[in-house]
């Protein structure tokens, strides 16, 4: 489907690496996003689209909105890092809270308990 090549073409223009699975869902927003107001869309005389804003007289190959898009993708990109970064904090912080925790319980334990073993007071 054409549609799905698309995407991924728009995802490639986007920044999105072919390994970001978790991002697709930006480029297709993108795909289905309507153009700005003021935009058209026209062919070149090799078929290529082009965009064209009537309003200033700028024409462009590439979407009109693609820059709103490659910076949504970096900001979740950054977002989405910060988040890894804490939840890996988090999984060391456990590990050693439960390394702390099953030294206490391997440790002997000490206190009177040993002079009441041997019959002291």
């Amino acid at each position: 489907e054409h549609e799905a090549e698309d995407v991924l073409m728009l995802a490639t223009l986007i920044g999105i690496g072919a390994e970001e699975h978790e991002f697709l869902w930006i480029a297709k927003e993108a795909y289905q996003a309507d153009l700005p107001p003021g935009w058209d869309i026209y062919f070149d005389e090799e078929g290529k689209h082009f965009y064209y804003n009537t309003d200033s007289n700028i024409s462009t190959y590439e979407h009109p909105s693609i820059e709103f898009y490659r910076k949504l993708y970096q900001d979740f990109k950054v977002k989405d890092e910060e988040f890894r970064k804490r939840q890996e904090e988090r999984e060391l912080a456990i590990g050693r809270q439960d390394d702390d925790e099953e030294e206490d319980a391997s440790a002997p334990q000490t206190g009177d308990t040993g002079a009441a073993a041997r019959g002291g007071r």
